[in-house]
């Protein structure tokens, strides 16, 4: 782990670090301090309120969908102005509602390939979410919303998507990008145990951990997918984010030069 992700240590808040701190190819470094990511805010106790506001965050990313805002209330601390952006790059068509997932468990448990539902997912993300991950960048390359945190609600799949990205953007080796994209797993792990329980109850205990598992942790191939098409059509990341997502060279070149010594 990280310097910067032992220093800043949370009661309840899981999957939290820095994605900075890694040399780029042309050997600078990305800078610590600046970028965060973690999963959802709902759980923070007062320690980690008090953490938190030690991180001098100024702005953060929501990735969840309205339904899942709602559902767990963000705690932020109180007394400074802190921006919110709230952008969900979630596939509409599979937003359900607990009962409706609860419907489609039940009647498709021996049939559902949680793994070909994740990689359409990050396919949807690289694909179909362009305009919202311009209005992601476009935020970030203000000053005035840095150091910021992006979140969703587990922090592994949209955040890690989002976060491999900016990475790639500044220059981070893709390996270097790819095993900090791991590192979820090792940080979830227990999260997602309680989440296999309660999807196999959901389930009526019909779905197995073994099937489940492509959906509770991040797979190298999810990314690696996605980062090839990516490379195949636009050649390189800055201009899959300049042609496809339709953000101005301008931008682009403020958010490296904030995040780049």
């Amino acid at each position: 782990m990280k310097t910067l992700e032992k220093a800043f240590e949370f009661e309840k808040l899981y999957n939290f670090r820095d994605i900075g701190g890694m040399t780029t190819s042309d050997g600078r470094k990305m800078k610590a301090g600046v970028l965060f990511r973690s999963e959802e805010l709902s759980k923070l106790s007062n320690k980690d309120l008090e953490t938190f506001d030690k991180l001098n965050i100024k702005a953060i990313c929501d990735l969840r969908t309205p339904n899942e805002q709602k559902s767990k209330v963000s705690r932020i601390p109180t007394g400074k102005r802190i921006q919110l952006l709230n952008v969900s790059i979630h596939d509409k068509s599979r937003e359900f509602t607990r009962l409706e997932f609860f419907k489609f468990l039940v009647s498709k448990s021996n049939t559902i390939d949680f793994e070909k539902i994740m990689k359409e997912m990050y396919e949807h993300m690289a694909f179909g979410c362009h305009k919202e991950i311009r209005e992601i960048l476009i935020f970030l390359s203000n000053q005035q919303n840095i150091p910021a945190l992006i979140h969703c609600t587990g922090g592994k799949d949209r955040t890690g998507f989002v976060s491999a990205i900016i990475q790639l953007l500044v220059g981070v080796p893709y390996e270097a990008v790819i095993n900090e994209y791991l590192v979820s797993n090792q940080l979830i792990a227990a999260r997602m145990k309680k989440v296999e329980t309660f999807i196999r109850w959901m389930s009526l205990f019909q779905v197995s951990p073994e099937r489940l598992k492509p959906m509770l942790e991040v797979q190298r191939d999810y990314l690696e997918d996605v980062y090839r098409k990516i490379i195949e059509e636009y050649g390189n990341i800055e201009t899959y984010l300049l042609v496809a997502c339709n953000i101005p060279q301008s931008n682009l070149d403020k958010l490296k030069q904030l995040l780049i010594e």
